[in-house]
């Protein structure tokens, strides 16, 4: 059994993963537990709020840190699939606030303009707002 804590190491991500150490350890299963911190495979699995558990690639949790009969369940019967309906997420971890900063700078503006110069009337690409080519630019000195 392989459960993974998907988090960027904040207080919640070390207790979610502390508290199953410890469920496996009282229930002597022999499971191996994963901290992933990268933030590119935390968000190629589509995780907006951590701590986030998966248990064999399924997510179980996440936005909290999961209670010991929560893990306890995961683990004896293999159920205790995630339902957001019953389950609110907690107030927001550290992780929460960086990986929406991260997302927010994948989606910045595109590094080229298209630019139409006002001196000949010639369109080109330029890593600038610019008003002028660099021909017309030259001109104008």
């Amino acid at each position: 059994m392989k459960i993974e804590v998907l988090g960027m190491g904040c207080p919640k991500c070390r207790a979610a993963k502390k508290l199953i150490e410890e469920v496996i350890r009282d229930l002597l299963v022999n499971a191996e537990v994963v901290a992933v911190s990268d933030i590119d495979e935390i968000v190629d699995r589509g995780v907006m709020a951590t701590p986030a558990v998966f248990v064999d690639g399924e997510l179980k949790s996440a936005g909290r840190v999961p209670s010991k009969d929560e893990i306890k369940g995961w683990i004896s019967t293999g159920s205790g699939d995630l339902e957001m309906t019953d389950r609110k997420i907690e107030e927001s971890c550290a992780c929460l606030y960086y990986l929406q900063g991260q997302a927010k700078m994948i989606k910045k503006k595109a590094s080229l303009y298209r630019v139409k110069c006002k001196g000949c009337g010639r369109e080109f690409l330029s890593n600038t707002e610019k008003e002028y080519c660099f021909d017309c630019e030259k001109k104008r000195g």
